[in-house]
């Protein structure tokens, strides 16, 4: 079996805040060319969790000797301690990982209003470093022309739709041959057709590369292949804050449930520790 981009193993990340929330990942592993989707009502965590695997936002640091967080570089294969960068300071280990292996497609597009579409879709390869000169302008046709917005390259974001601006930010995602790609709720703001269209193109373009998104879109996400992971949020009662937490991924049907509707199975197996101990502070 290849080995998994990301691994994580018990995390957690709380929210300061009101009666308090946390959102808790037993395992999660991500490999090449997995296509992911998480699911689940607003608010429970599904951006937190895409920020957590995209190392801009970081987890809780846990004494825990189980709680673990792995990046295997795509340039290198060198396997990066997240957490120990987190730890040590090391903020130089994660800003290569976010430049040279990650492409984000932000639900708001993203683009930076003082560059053209052309210039924000070829950023991240300029900072890459990778691809370059003629190899670089044809990645960037092909994107283009694949994702329709070829005849927007020398306009600024401020003067395309929003629509027309997800698609750019995909593109972006792309440009660079990233290991990993990350989108949150990229065709919210797209009518469904050209919403299947682009999830299609995204799945076409990324090929070989994992593919994690973030979708109220359900439906969709299973018509095109991907594997629901869904995040689900219990109530703890007055004082007792909002538990988040990422279900198995779908298997077989359990004992007694063959013929009800795909729910991802049980809730994660804390094994020895309960969930109390699981959340206690480190």
């Amino acid at each position: 079996m290849p080995e998994p981009v990301v691994s994580i193993r018990r995390l957690v990340k709380s929210r300061a805040g009101g009666a308090g929330y946390r959102l808790m990942v037993s395992s999660l592993d991500v490999g090449p060319g997995d296509r992911l989707a998480l699911v689940g009502q607003s608010g429970c965590g599904k951006s937190t969790l895409l920020d957590m695997l995209g190392l801009v936002l970081r987890p809780d640091m846990r004494s825990d000797p189980s709680f673990s967080f792995t990046w295997r570089r795509g340039s290198t294969g060198a396997e990066v301690d997240v957490l120990d960068s987190w730890r040590s300071g090391d903020e130089g280990a994660r800003e290569r990982v976010r430049r040279e292996d990650i492409g984000y497609v932000l639900q708001s597009g993203g683009l930076l209003p003082f560059l053209s579409v052309r210039d924000n879709i070829i950023l991240p390869a300029k900072l890459k470093g990778s691809p370059r000169g003629k190899e670089l302008e044809g990645a960037l046709v092909n994107l283009s022309s694949s994702l329709g917005i070829g005849h927007l390259l020398k306009q600024y974001p401020g003067t395309v739709s929003m629509g027309e601006r997800q698609r750019a930010a995909v593109a972006r995602a792309l440009i660079h041959r990233p290991a990993l790609i990350l989108a949150d709720e990229p065709t919210a703001s797209l009518d469904p057709p050209t919403a299947t269209k682009v999830f299609a193109l995204m799945l076409e373009l990324s090929e070989g590369i994992p593919l994690v998104v973030s979708t109220h879109d359900e439906p969709r996400a299973r018509s095109l292949g991907f594997k629901i992971r869904r995040i689900v949020c219990e109530d703890q009662g007055p004082g007792g804050g909002i538990k988040a937490m990422l279900r198995r991924p779908e298997g077989p049907p359990l004992p007694g449930t063959e013929g009800q509707p795909p729910d991802d199975g049980v809730i994660e197996d804390f094994g020895d520790i309960g969930a109390a101990e699981f959340f206690r502070d480190g």
